[in-house]
């Protein structure tokens, strides 16, 4: 009686075997399909912080800049910005490179913007003595992980020299 006991315990097993593979068969695509879309994602976020870390890096010099009195900087300095971000050495570009060379080398870009004189309100004012700001607007863009379309980062303040 031991015997074909056995064998029927050797037979459920080669079922079971059976079952466990075509388990594993109908599982394992869509969750190796899954894992690609999570890690996507988990690049996208992950960029999306370097993102925001290259246009806060960018924006804090731009606000330090605009209450120093150091040559070529200022308030006034954002009147002339292509002289601001891009003179040698001393221009925008130039003093952050270091900070922002290894974002860049990994296809990072960032432009800066500044906007005519505002007013507190955000609006070209009639009167010109209340138009004391000037927009800065530091655009990020990068590529995404999940998709064609490049991803667009913006960060704006208001920036006056009182």
């Amino acid at each position: 009686m031991s015997a074909p006991r056995r064998h029927a315990r050797r037979a459920f097993s080669l079922l079971e075997a059976i079952i466990v593979v075509l388990v594993l068969a109908i599982s394992v695509p869509s969750t190796v399909a899954w894992l690609g879309e999570s890690a996507s994602r988990r690049a996208d976020s992950v960029n999306a912080v370097r993102a925001s870390t290259l246009a806060t890096t960018v924006m804090e010099t731009i606000l330090a800049d605009a209450s120093s009195d150091a040559p070529g900087l200022g308030f006034a300095a954002f009147a002339s910005p292509a002289a601001y971000l891009d003179t040698p050495t001393t221009g925008l570009r130039a003093r952050l490179a270091t900070l922002t060379g290894p974002s860049e080398a990994i296809g990072f870009a960032y432009t800066v913007e500044f906007s005519a004189l505002i007013d507190a309100t955000g609006a070209v004012n009639a009167d010109a003595s209340k138009n004391l700001f000037r927009r800065a607007t530091v655009t990020v863009t990068y590529g995404s992980a999940s998709s064609a379309t490049p991803i667009v980062l913006q960060v704006e303040a208001m920036v006056t020299d009182l």
